[in-house]
């Protein structure tokens, strides 16, 4: 599964460097474009030609049922809505951070091209990230792989709270980008693990419905803490601080259903 979301990872390192590159010759709306135009030349033939339904003899094979929780029951899980509120904080704490990470380096002095390069490194960083999380993954507890993502994401967001060197920066934004990188990879294998197969199309799906609606939020309360304090600090701290209590709650989270596991 890590490897298979390894591309994320690319474009997320590969991208920034480009768009930046292109907004300094011909602007930003040359970069739209272009990367819009990309996203349809790549994506839709691609998609067209090999995302097919797993078929028999050119026939659609018949429905396998899967072990595991209905949706339901899912639901009236204590484990689920602990996976959920960890995610939801920190995707406000993580997408916030992303999305101000160039605004608030060339804030504090660094060049555009410098601030491009960091969120670069956050890109590159990501995709090592997924492929280490899904082999920790294959091997330890997921709670505990979760707790350290967790926190290794919330340090990092400390970093980029107090960060005004090119250095600080780049740690900054690789210690935030493992976390984007793992946090991928950690729900979908806790939901399997919890409440096997039979549901969790539909339980993948709740758990990132709050994490878009948390992407959402967290770039938009970064921006008018900025706007009216004319600093990023003191909310990036309480961020970090709030991902690092969410973080531990972790601990909570019970043995893994034996008949799940395989």
């Amino acid at each position: 599964m890590a490897f298979v979301m390894v591309g994320a990872g690319l474009g997320a390192m590969i991208f920034p460097v480009v768009a930046q590159t292109i907004i300094t010759r011909f602007g930003w709306r040359a970069a739209y474009g272009l990367l819009g135009c990309l996203a349809l030349l790549l994506g839709l033939p691609l998609s067209w030609r090999y995302i097919r339904e797993r078929s028999v003899d050119g026939h659609k094979s018949a429905a396998i049922s899967h072990p595991g929780m209905t949706w339901q029951q899912g639901l009236r899980s204590f484990a689920f809505w602990i996976i959920t509120a960890i995610l939801f904080v920190s995707s406000i704490s993580m997408n916030g951070a992303i999305t101000h990470l160039s605004a608030l380096l060339t804030d504090r002095g660094l060049t555009a091209g410098n601030a491009a390069l960091c969120a670069s490194i956050l890109g590159g960083s990501s995709l090592l990230g997924r492929i280490v999380v899904g082999w920790l993954l294959d091997r330890f507890f997921g709670p505990y792989v979760a707790l350290v993502i967790n926190l290794i994401t919330a340090l990092g967001i400390f970093l980029l709270a107090h960060a005004s060197s090119f250095p600080t920066g780049c740690l900054a934004a690789a210690l935030i980008g493992i976390g984007a990188g793992g946090e991928a990879a950690i729900t979908p294998y806790l939901l399997t693990r919890y409440f096997g197969l039979r549901s969790f199309s539909t339980l993948y799906g709740l758990t990132w419905t709050f994490y878009a609606a948390a992407g959402a939020i967290g770039p938009v309360i970064l921006g008018r803490a900025f706007d009216a304090t004319g600093s990023y600090t003191s909310l990036l701290v309480l961020l970090a601080a709030a991902l690092g209590l969410a973080a531990a709650t972790n601990l909570l989270l019970p043995r893994y259903a034996a008949s799940f596991r395989e």
